[in-house]
């Protein structure tokens, strides 16, 4: 089962925050097929990770190593670290979507989502209660 085959309901969009730290490849500038009239940037695709690597070999290539093979599983229908990403000209293809631009960034501990207060009756926020170092 490949990128385009393997259920991506659940998985994290760019821009929201993961439930694991670590480094991520986040999709974005989307479109449903490459010769789509783009107007504007598209949509967010998801953010693919946590990751071991991350490598492109002339254009021609970009290849991925997840954490866990679990991930593997959960993005691609594999249960493998090590996967293959497809270009189709100059966009990447992921879930029967393709992708302008694509970014690889780090998640801190802290940047990550909290996981669901589900034992109390009033729902705690979801922010964190300690002092924001961008704040200081």
């Amino acid at each position: 089962m490949n990128a385009d085959i393997a259920s991506h309901e659940n998985l994290p969009t760019y821009g929201e925050q993961p439930p694991r730290p670590g480094m991520y490849l986040g999709l974005l500038h989307g479109r449903d097929h490459p010769q789509q009239q783009m107007n504007d940037w598209g949509f967010n695709g998801p953010m693919i990770g946590p990751l071991k690597w991350f490598h492109t070999t002339y254009t021609c290539t970009v290849r991925i190593a997840f954490e866990s093979a679990d991930d593997g599983q959960r993005y691609f229908g594999k249960s493998e670290t090590d996967h293959e990403l497809e270009l189709a000209g100059d966009l990447l293809a992921f879930g029967g979507k393709y992708y302008g631009d694509w970014t690889v960034y780090c998640v801190a501990p802290e940047e990550c989502a909290r996981p669901a207060d589900t034992f109390r009756r009033n729902q705690r926020s979801g922010g964190h209660w300690a002092h924001d170092r961008c704040l200081s």
